[in-house]
């Protein structure tokens, strides 16, 4: 995949098929971004964390690089706003409608929304419902998030 400015990401992606599984963005062989999602009940997957870095540094290429880091500090890049949330998000729902799940939830907390204010309408923006916090939520939920996946019968 490609970001807004046509740098090359690769998805990798780790865990158990059948209970979870860790998928991570990674550039330059650096994570930038992942998304921890959990199938429980096995129908249903729970988003765990999304979440794409603001704060990265990646490590030197070669020696002189790593030397001249003895000298000038580098400075960390911020990869939010690029489309790979969106990325991750689209690549979660995909899995779920392979394996026949029937609705994608998770948690929002406070300091999530805080960290990016817009969270709530990207989520609506991708058919997420916004919800006040239930029992499947995290203890400190501000919201619940839930898209469901199966289809209407009209």
């Amino acid at each position: 995949m490609r970001d807004s400015q046509g740098r090359e990401y690769r998805l990798q992606v780790n865990g158990d098929e059948d209970s979870y599984f860790i998928a991570k963005l990674l550039y330059r062989n650096s994570e930038v971004g992942r998304l921890e999602g959990v199938f429980y009940p096995p129908d249903k997957l729970m988003i765990g964390n999304l979440i794409i870095y603001s704060d990265v540094i990646h490590a030197p290429e070669h020696l002189g690089a790593a030397l001249l880091r003895l000298v000038v500090k580098p400075k960390p890049i911020d990869y939010r706003r690029m489309g790979l949330g969106t990325h991750l998000l689209k690549f979660a729902i995909k899995k779920a409608r392979q394996r026949g799940i029937k609705r994608i939830y998770g948690s929002l907390t406070q300091k999530d929304i805080n960290n990016n204010p817009n969270l709530v309408r990207w989520y609506k923006k991708y058919g997420f419902e916004i919800l006040p916090p239930s029992q499947e939520n995290i203890e400190n939920a501000a919201f619940g998030i839930s898209l469901d996946l199966e289809e209407k019968s009209n």
